[in-house]
């Protein structure tokens, strides 16, 4: 199982990992600063995935960026954030 990082346009510092499903029915992702808290964050959904799905996953840091085409959906990301500036 292979976890894709990739930069979320629009934000200073905010990232989305994701993976798909073995069957390939489903994809997992997580929203994340790049925080202390975001890193701890990060580590816990590979460990959630790695001990569900009982495979190995490899992490890739990819050079492209997501962009969401409805800023609303971004807000909400934000909006579950509160307590991270957005400097």
């Amino acid at each position: 199982m292979t976890i894709t990082i990739r930069k979320v346009e629009g934000t200073a510092r905010g990232y989305l990992a994701y993976a798909k499903s073995i069957c390939g029915k489903a994809t997992y992702f997580l929203h994340f600063q790049d925080t202390i808290w975001g890193a701890v964050t990060l580590h816990m959904f590979i460990e959630m995935l790695r001990s569900f799905f009982k495979q190995p996953v490899r992490v890739e840091l990819s050079d492209k960026s997501v962009e969401f085409r409805n800023n609303e959906v971004l807000k909400l990301f934000e909006e579950q954030e509160p307590h991270l500036s957005k400097s």
